[in-house]
């Protein structure tokens, strides 16, 4: 064997001998622009992995390198947006796809992964609002969500409109691929179009920064977009909402979205241990750093919505609000993918020491589209019943109270994330040897 020959053999087997894996994120800017970034690290670190190099291999693509002994694992994170994410699981090219919406019909490469609404394949790895920004210097406070149509549509153009000085209103939004423009499509445009005067972004960033530098800009991001510029208070056929953390959380804030992990039916373990670490404790600390909302249970002082029926106002009265709701399928008790994990969130929650002796209150609610209003209340109840049962038989016993039909929508009914958000079981913890009125 020629020394040459020998040399190159040496040279293969040293580069064998270092074992390379790789999990690859690709989709939503929101998540892979940092908190997809520091998931990754953490996630190696926590695996023993050392020395962790950041690589840039682009624009909004990164990838995380982390050695352990004879051992190269490197994270590989693009995002340009949540339809590229989906479109990599489709076709092999990604292990998880990143998005900031659900998947929809319009997603059709992905029709090849199952059902990715099972929660199996579907994780919701954090809650986020979309924010309308303006500058900082704006009178600007508040807007209706109709308002805000018809200024990213082109309806309106001029500030005056709206009671602030005159000027000619400059439109930023997110590029095509993104999910925060489809969210934003879908919870404020509807059939309208987008005006074609708006400037497009790939990065929230950017945007932001474009609007900090204009008196007349407005642009929308998620919850993490919101430095150097006003966040304004949105309304939805109710009193105007900032996009604070608590409203985000329960979704009750207009603009509430969801970001979300997608899986293969058949996942790489890479990919199912590292999703599995982002919904843990350290995961969902880290979501909080990064400035979204975790899924995290807290218990917050809230007032009742002064439209809410009596009995609804009575029976919470007093109570704390918890940061979760239940949500459900139309016109049925089954329960979402978030809200199925929701139930040992709640269980182990109330496990807690600081809520011995607190009871449970749980109420429920319909989309006052999805039935007859004769049925509605049915509805209701059949969602309170069936949250309690599941939570029985996880060995949690809440002091159920009554369904509320479809009073008291927290979004209108003119989107199908408005309609989702309207399908729910509350949770609200009243305080220890409460009796609970008008339990069941």
């Amino acid at each position: 064997m020629s020394v040459r020959l020998l040399c190159l053999l040496l040279i293969v087997c040293s580069s064998s001998a270092l074992a390379e894996e790789r999990l690859r994120l690709h989709g939503s800017n929101t998540i892979g622009e940092r908190l997809a970034p520091e998931l990754a690290r953490a996630w190696l670190r926590a695996e023993g992995f050392a020395d962790i190099l950041a690589v840039q291999r682009g624009a909004e693509e990164i990838e995380l390198h982390g050695r352990q002994d004879e051992r190269l694992r490197i994270v590989e994170i693009k995002a340009h947006g949540s339809s590229t994410g989906f479109a990599g699981l489709a076709f092999g090219m990604a292990d998880v796809a990143m998005a900031s919406r659900p998947t929809g019909e319009g997603d059709a490469p992905a029709a090849t992964l199952g059902r990715l609404a099972d929660p199996r394949q579907e994780v919701v790895l954090a809650l986020d609002g979309l924010a309308i920004i303006v500058h900082p210097d704006s009178a600007l406070r508040t807007l209706h969500k109709a308002q805000v149509k018809a200024i990213f549509s082109g309806t309106a153009t001029d500030w005056s409109q709206f009671g602030a000085p005159a000027g000619r209103i400059a439109l930023h939004a997110r590029d095509g691929n993104s999910g925060t423009w489809e969210s934003f499509r879908a919870l404020v445009l509807g059939d309208a179009d987008l005006s074609p005067t708006a400037a497009r972004y790939e990065s929230t960033r950017q945007l932001a920064q474009a609007v900090a530098a204009d008196p007349n800009a407005i642009g929308f991001v998620g919850l993490v977009g919101t430095e150097g510029v006003r966040a304004l208070a949105i309304a939805d056929g109710g009193a105007a909402i900032a996009p604070q953390r608590e409203d985000v959380a329960v979704e009750d804030y207009p603009l509430s979205r969801r970001l979300y992990f997608y899986l293969p039916p058949q996942p790489d373990p890479l990919a199912r241990a590292f999703v599995d670490f982002a919904l843990g404790e350290a995961g969902q600390a880290l979501v909080e750093q990064i400035g979204f909302v975790s899924q995290n249970i807290r218990a917050y002082a809230s007032t009742p919505r002064s439209d809410a029926p009596t009995d609804y106002r009575q029976m919470v009265g007093g109570a704390q609000r918890l940061s979760l709701n239940f949500r459900f399928d139309q016109g049925s008790a089954r329960l979402d993918s978030k809200a199925q994990r929701d139930l040992d969130r709640l269980v182990r929650f109330m496990g807690e020491p600081a809520q011995k002796g607190r009871p449970l209150l749980l109420m429920g609610f319909s989309d006052s589209d999805e039935t007859l209003p004769y049925l509605a209340l049915s509805l209701s109840n059949d969602r309170v019943d069936f949250v309690a049962d599941r939570l029985a038989a996880l060995g949690l016993h809440p002091a159920r109270a009554r369904g509320m039909g479809g009073t008291a929508p927290v979004a209108a009914n003119d989107s199908a994330l408005g309609r989702q958000r309207n399908r729910r079981v509350e949770a609200w913890l009243g305080a220890p040897g409460d009796r609970v009125a008008g339990s069941r």
